[in-house]
């Protein structure tokens, strides 16, 4: 099966499902009070009708996350439980932003007030997969969102995308 390897921070996570849908979310949200940057690693099992988890953490300045599609063995990392969300108290730059590597392109994204998306997606159905890339911007300007696709596109297996966060 076709499905993700996940490394942060020289930390590996292996994700896949026969049947379903897993995804990589990144996300950067700059809006009122919230000031959060997150990444989660998990998805769906349509045999098994159950959601599963391999990570979800806070990101920070100089994390850097690849994601590479691969061929998922028996190599799948042990899925956590899922935590509900937590405040924290921990205020980012509001100039932190993410930076998208693939496919010899660097695509850099930043807000003043909105959020970022990154959206990594396998879905596996029986002997067909489809992986999607998804870096969206989503601006809030005076109580109006404009959303900005920064790359859009598909994947094969064997692509590796790096995101960053920089200033």
């Amino acid at each position: 099966m076709i499905g993700f390897e996940v490394i942060i921070n020289k930390e590996t996570f292996v994700g896949g499902v026969q049947d379903g849908v897993i995804s990589v979310i990144i996300d950067r949200l700059l809006l009122g009070s919230r000031n959060e940057l997150t990444i989660s690693f998990g998805g769906y099992d349509v045999k098994a009708n159950n959601s599963i988890h391999w990570l979800k953490n806070e990101l920070f300045l100089g994390d850097k996350i690849t994601i590479k599609v691969i061929e998922v063995m028996d190599n799948i990392s042990i899925p956590i439980e899922t935590k509900s969300h937590r405040e924290t108290n921990f205020k980012h730059p509001s100039n932190i932003g993410l930076q998208l590597s693939v496919k010899g392109e660097v695509i850099p994204a930043n807000i003043t007030k909105g959020s970022i998306h990154l959206i990594a997606t396998v879905l596996n159905d029986k002997n067909k997969s489809e992986i999607e890339l998804d870096f969206i911007i989503v601006e809030h300007i005076d109580n109006e969102d404009t959303s900005k696709h920064c790359y859009k596109n598909t994947l094969a297996l064997g692509d590796i995308l790096t995101i960053e966060v920089k200033e």
